[in-house]
C-alpha cells in the first residue's frame, strides 16, 4: 500500500480507498463488501454504472415525501392567510383585523378565487424544500472533502472507479478491510485522513456574517421608527412604475407641465387631451377596399367615397359646386345616382333565410318609426307626432317606404338604400355601430320584399316577398 503523506498526529482516519480498473469489478466489489456486512460505504466512477445502486444498498431517497409535506402545509397556510386577510370574523383571535371585500355580490371566500395564490406558494415552497433539502440530505456543505487530497482520486473523473470503506463503519477493521479489498480486485489502496483543521471557517466570514445581519436589520428598525407617525413628505417611490410621468388624462385638460407648475401652457388649442384620429385614418384590419359591398357604391365610382366624419357618399369630383335639389331635405346636395349599385353585390344572395333575418332586424331598429309594414306608422313616430300637434316636440314625419319617390331603382337602388342605412339620410341617424353589413343588406332585401308585394300589415306572408325579390333578382340576369 503507498504511504499517505497525509497521515501525521493532527488527521483523523475517515476510511480506505480501494481502486478498480473497470466498472464490473466495481460492481462486484461493492456487491461483496454489502455480504460481508458493511453499511457506511460509497462508490465512485466517471460515469453512471447500472446496478450500482442495489449493489452499494443505496435506498430511494426520502426527499419526495419530504416535498409533499412541505406543499401540503402550503395549502393549508395559502387557504388560511386568505380566509384570515378576507374576514372579519377572526378578528378578535388576531393581531391585526380582516378585511371583507364585497364584490358583485360574490363571496367572501371561494375556493376557485383562491387557488391561484395557493398554487404559487405550493410551487415557492416546493422549489426552496427540494434545495434546502438536497443540501440536508447530502450532508452539503462540505468545506473540505479529504478525497480531493488524494491525487490518485483526481482520475475518478477520467477513468478509474473507486470504492470506500467509511472508518466509522461498525464493521471497520484497519488491517481486515484492507485485505478484503485487495480481495475484491482492488489494484492499490489509501488511507483517506481528514486534517482536523479542515472544518475550521476562514476567519473572514463570522465578520461578513454580522456586518451582513445587521445589514438585514437596518430596513425593520427604520420601518418601525416610523411605525404610527405622519409625514408630511412624499413617500419613498423606490420603482415609479410610471406614476410621475408628464402625461394628460382623459377629461382634463391637454396641458404642458414639462416646466413645472410656474410654466403652464396649453398642448392644444381645443384644450383636449383625448386626440380625435386623423381624418382619413382606417383601424388596422378595417380597410373595406369592396366599395360595393361595404358603401353600396359601384366599384367605378369608389373614388367619390368621402372620409368625411359620417362616412357618407359624396358626388363626383367633377362637381365641384353642386346644385341643391328642391326635392331633398334642405341643405343636403344632389346625388350622382349612377353611383349606387342597383343589384345586391356579390357574396349576398336572396335566400328565404336572409329575408327572415332581414324582417327580425327590421323589427328591432325600423320599425319603430317606419312600422312593421313599412307604412311610416310606428309607434315612436305617431308618439312624435302627436307631441308636434301639440307644440310640445319638433318631429319630421318618417316616409312610408311605399310611396313612389322612394320605390325603385331610378328612385331609390339598392345601394341607396344600404347608404341610409349605415349613415343616415336627413332626419335620419346612422345605423352603421348598430347593425353589421350583412344585417344591413338583409335589412335591404326586406324592405325591397315589401316594396314589390305591396304588404300592408305585419302578418303578410314573407315568403311571398321572398319569392318575388327572387324572381326579380332572376330577371335581372336574364336580362344581362
Amino acid at each position: 500500500m503507498a504511504e499517505n503523506t497525509n497521515k501525521d498526529a493532527d488527521s483523523k482516519l475517515i476510511g480506505l480507498l480501494g481502486q478498480f480498473d473497470d466498472p464490473e469489478s466495481l460492481v462486484a466489489a461493492c456487491s461483496q463488501a454489502r455480504e460481508a456486512g458493511y453499511k457506511k460505504m460509497d462508490a465512485y466512477s466517471p460515469f453512471p454504472v447500472h446496478g450500482i445502486d442495489p449493489a452499494i444498498g443505496i435506498k430511494r431517497t426520502v426527499l419526495p415525501l419530504i416535498v409533499l409535506g412541505a406543499a401540503l402545509s402550503a395549502v393549508v397556510v395559502g387557504l388560511g392567510l386568505q380566509i384570515y386577510t378576507n374576514s372579519s370574523a377572526l378578528d378578535a383571535l388576531a393581531p391585526f383585523p380582516g378585511y371583507p371585500f364585497k364584490i358583485s355580490g360574490k363571496p367572501i371566500f371561494s375556493i376557485p378565487a383562491n387557488i391561484p395564490v395557493t398554487f404559487e406558494i405550493i410551487v415557492l415552497t416546493s422549489a426552496i424544500t427540494t434545495f434546502l433539502g438536497m443540501w440536508i440530505l447530502n450532508r452539503l456543505p462540505m468545506f473540505a472533502n479529504p478525497l480531493h487530497r488524494i491525487s490518485r482520486f483526481k482520475r475518478v473523473t477520467n477513468d478509474k472507479f473507486f470504492l470506500c470503506l467509511e472508518a466509522k463503519d461498525e464493521k471497520f477493521n484497519r488491517s481486515a478491510s484492507e485485505d478484503q479489498l485487495n480481495k475484491w480486485g482492488a489494484v492499490a489502496i489509501e488511507e483517506v485522513r481528514q486534517d482536523l483543521t479542515d472544518n475550521d471557517l476562514p476567519k473572514w466570514i463570522p465578520t461578513a456574517a454580522i456586518l451582513g445581519a445587521i445589514c438585514l436589520l437596518l430596513p425593520p428598525a427604520a420601518i418601525f421608527s416610523q411605525w404610527g407617525q405622519t409625514n408630511r413628505h412624499p413617500r419613498l417611490h423606490v420603482v415609479p412604475d410610471m406614476d410621475w410621468q408628464h402625461k394628460s388624462k382623459t377629461q382634463t385638460m391637454a396641458v404642458n407641465l414639462a416646466n413645472g407648475m410656474d410654466e403652464v401652457e396649453l398642448m392644444y388649442a381645443d384644450l383636449r387631451s383625448a386626440r380625435r384620429p386623423v381624418d382619413g385614418a382606417i383601424a388596422f384590419g378595417s380597410l373595406d377596399t369592396d366599395s360595393e359591398l361595404n358603401y353600396g357604391i359601384k366599384q367605378d365610382f369608389a373614388h367619390t367615397i368621402s372620409s368625411r366624419k359620417n362616412m357618407r357618399a359624396s358626388l363626383s369630383e367633377d362637381q365641384e359646386k353642386p346644385e341643391v335639389d328642391a326635392a331633398a331635405p334642405a341643405g343636403e346636395p344632389t346625388e350622382n345616382m349612377e353611383q349606387w349599385v342597383t343589384t345586391f353585390p356579390e357574396g349576398v344572395e336572396v335566400t328565404e333565410d336572409l329575408l327572415t333575418r332581414g324582417q327580425q332586424r327590421f323589427n328591432i331598429y325600423c320599425a319603430a318609426c317606419h312600422g312593421y309594414a313599412g307604412q311610416g306608422d310606428g309607434l315612436v313616430n305617431q308618439k312624435a307626432l302627436a307631441l308636434a300637434a301639440n307644440g310640445d316636440a319638433t318631429w319630421t314625419a318618417a316616409r312610408s317606404l311605399h310611396d313612389a319617390d322612394v320605390k325603385g331603382d331610378a328612385k331609390n337602388p339598392v345601394g341607396r338604400i344600404y347608404d341610409t342605412i349605415t349613415n343616415g339620410r336627413g332626419n335620419m341617424g346612422p345605423y352603421r355601430a348598430q347593425i353589421p353589413v350583412d344585417d344591413r343588406w338583409a335589412i335591404v332585401a326586406y324592405v325591397r320584399a315589401l316594396q314589390e308585394t305591396g304588404l300592408k300589415s305585419p302578418s303578410a306572408n314573407t315568403a311571398g316577398a321572398g319569392e318575388a325579390v327572387a324572381d326579380e333578382a332572376a330577371g335581372e340576369e336574364k336580362a344581362e
